[in-house]
């Protein structure tokens, strides 16, 4: 057997794998997707029955009208992207910076900044809430945001990609008179497009999926979000699945779809961080 016809067997074994990868990857979601048109019944039933026998579509009428799930749903809109929004704007900012503009200590404040990642989020929860209340900012979107949005993993994604542009281009802009605001919004952020939507991909799945700061900042359901509305449908002694479930599929829904249409950035963004130091 020649090289070339290994090369096509290794290729297609490649492909069997992965695509068997993929659907032992998808069935969980398939499940959730099923179990969402499940009556509870159906979701207790023994031996457990992988398709419904009818699509019952009562959870959904349930959630969005009885359980408040549409108040949620606007509570996490507006976390998300006011997390989101000011959080690349800033970060960018930050990442240009230390790319780009020679400062005393430079890095060794960029490296200060990852020593505090290396400090447990459960150690700053008290300090942090303590600082909440005494701003007012209890039951709040601002005490959900604010805290949520500095982000030094954003910033070193962002710093990554602007130290793969030649450094002539700033230079070029300088000839002409550019300060580094111009510099920083009209050059260097329309060519890091793709990792701008790649690690704003990713920021919008954390502030999204927030749950555990939430938890700690909101008592009253009216101000709850996704995550919290969802464990929320989880009793002590019963748990209507069948609700659970749904709940999941609608909270995953709109992520999967920006997923979905975003994706050729996402990878390509993903791909060329980090390719110079």
């Amino acid at each position: 057997m020649d090289k070339r016809h290994i090369s096509v067997i290794t290729r297609y074994a490649g492909r069997v794998f992965f695509s068997l990868l993929t659907l032992v990857w998808l069935i969980p979601f398939l499940w959730i997707v099923l179990s969402a048109f499940k009556t509870y019944p159906e979701t207790v039933r023994l031996p457990v029955s992988f398709l419904p026998k009818s699509f019952y579509l009562g959870n959904f009428s349930e959630l969005l009208g009885k359980m408040k799930f549409i108040t949620y749903y606007k509570n996490n809109v507006i976390v998300t992207l006011g997390i989101l929004i000011p959080q690349i704007f800033l970060s960018s900012m930050a990442a240009y910076g230390f790319a780009r503009i020679n400062f005393p200590l430079k890095n060794a404040i960029f490296m200060s900044l990852f020593i505090a990642l290396m400090v447990p989020l459960q150690m700053i929860l008290m300090p942090r809430y303590n600082m909440m209340v005494s701003f007012g900012w209890i039951d709040s979107y601002l005490g959900v945001i604010v805290p949520c949005i500095p982000s030094v993993t954003v910033t070193f994604f962002i710093r990554q990609q602007i130290m793969g542009l030649p450094k002539s281009l700033d230079e070029s802009a300088i000839m002409d008179g550019a300060n580094h605001w111009i510099i920083y919004w009209c050059i260097v952020m329309p060519l890091c497009k793709s990792a701008l939507i790649a690690t704003g991909l990713m920021c919008l799945v954390f502030a999204w999926n927030l749950f555990l700061w939430p938890l700690i900042v909101i008592n009253n359901p009216d101000w709850y979000t996704l995550s919290i509305g969802t464990a929320n449908l989880q009793g002590q002694n019963l748990t209507k699945e069948n609700l659970l479930m749904t709940a999941a599929l609608l909270v995953s829904i709109p992520v999967i779809v920006i997923f979905l249409f975003t994706q050729k950035h996402f990878i390509s963004g993903v791909a060329m961080t980090g390719i110079k130091e």
